[in-house]
């Protein structure tokens, strides 16, 4: 038998699926037991997320992530692991991390979610050869943008030549 194909996440996404991002963890009647000053910090918190609503993600990718032109990540070397549906671990890669070829050519992840993010490789990471990181095995850790808040500057840089 043929064990089936892991589920692969693009950043391609649906508008119902960008507003559970801001669905909060608690009800309103757990927050009116909460102390002041959280529940002063949870209202500030919703109005930041009123006037800035998520409007696009970027995955983590991890290894088993796929390249547009057939590459894959077969060693990530962050320490942030996640747990497939599957129950199978992967690690996040990170800019500095190598994408390998069917023929064997390597290519060298150059960008990434850059210093908050600890460089960590996303879906639309670029490789040193100009190819560019499509999908990833892991759904759970992403990067939410956010309707009017800049993405720092070295976040997925644009790369000359």
């Amino acid at each position: 038998m043929n064990a089936p194909l892991p589920q692969r996440f693009t950043n391609e996404i649906s508008p119902e699926f960008l507003r559970t991002l801001d669905k909060s963890p608690f009800t309103d009647q757990q927050i009116v037991e909460f102390r002041e000053e959280a529940i002063a910090a949870i209202r500030q918190n919703q109005v930041y997320l009123q006037a800035h609503p998520p409007c696009a993600i970027y995955r983590f990718a991890s290894a088993g992530s796929r390249t547009r032109d057939g590459g894959e990540i077969q060693q990530a070397t962050s320490p942030m692991e996640i747990i497939l549906d599957n129950g199978q671990q992967v690690c996040v890669a990170q800019v500095g991390d190598y994408v390998v070829y069917d023929d064997g050519r390597k290519a060298q992840i150059v960008t990434g979610a850059g210093f908050e993010y600890e460089h960590l490789a996303l879906v639309g990471s670029l490789l040193s050869n100009g190819d560019e990181i499509i999908d990833t095995l892991q759904g759970l850790a992403l990067i939410a943008v956010r309707d009017g808040v800049p993405m720092a500057d070295d976040f997925l840089p644009v790369v000359e030549g």
